[in-house]
């Protein structure tokens, strides 16, 4: 298994209730499909450094886990299906 990072932005006009269902969905993703969360960081709202889909701010989360490779593509198609997430990146940690 290797070592991996999720950082998602979403909406900031997200009420509570839809923040932590998609966190909770993302959260899910991982842990059904064998991977492990090392570390959650709730980063809170922040401004964007460009504007995304009309939006100037977003909730950002920060998810580190250890998977396997399979589990990033299943990760990455859940959450481009989620339009509640604006932006996301997954960046594997380990060194080559």
């Amino acid at each position: 298994m290797r070592k991996y990072e999720v950082n998602f932005i979403v909406r900031p006009d997200a009420d509570e209730e839809t923040l932590k269902a998609t966190r909770e969905k993302v959260k899910s993703v991982i842990t059904e499909n064998g991977g492990e969360i090392l570390e959650e960081q709730d980063m809170g709202k922040r401004r964007l450094a460009y504007m995304i889909d009309k939006y100037r701010e977003g909730i950002y989360t920060v998810y580190t886990f250890k998977a396997n490779p399979d589990l990033v593509s299943e990760l990455d198609r859940v959450i481009n299906i989620n339009d509640n997430i604006i932006r996301h990146l997954t960046i594997n940690l380990e060194e080559k």
